[in-house]
Formats: C-alpha cells, structure tokens, sequence
C-alpha cells in the first residue's frame, strides 16, 4: 500500500490536513523510531504510523 492509498483509505485529507505535514513513523530493526517525510507514491511497511500534520492556513 502507497501513502496515497493509506490517505485514501482513511478518508483522504481533510481541508486543514497538508501534504507537506505528512511523516511516517517505522521502526528500525534496533527497536528505534525513524521519522520519515514520504512521498504520496512511497510504500509503507508493516507496522508503519502515518501522521498529518494539521495547517492553520
């Protein structure tokens, strides 16, 4: 699954969700959290968190 189709299954973005906010959360084989900045075409992993940042503007 793509980051787009993730979006899209969760109900998409809404107006105040920003591509630009987008992180994805992934646990490394050491137990550490990486943070990553995805692209809407990026596979996601087993166990990958995806996070949208909110904009006021």
């Amino acid at each position: 699954m793509t980051v787009m189709q993730a979006l899209a299954t969760g109900g998409g973005l809404t107006l105040r969700g920003t591509e630009k906010g987008l992180r994805v959360h992934r646990r490394g084989a050491d137990g550490k959290v990486q943070i990553l900045q995805p692209q809407m075409d990026e596979a996601l992993r087993d166990g990958d968190v995806v996070y949208v940042k909110e904009s006021l503007f």
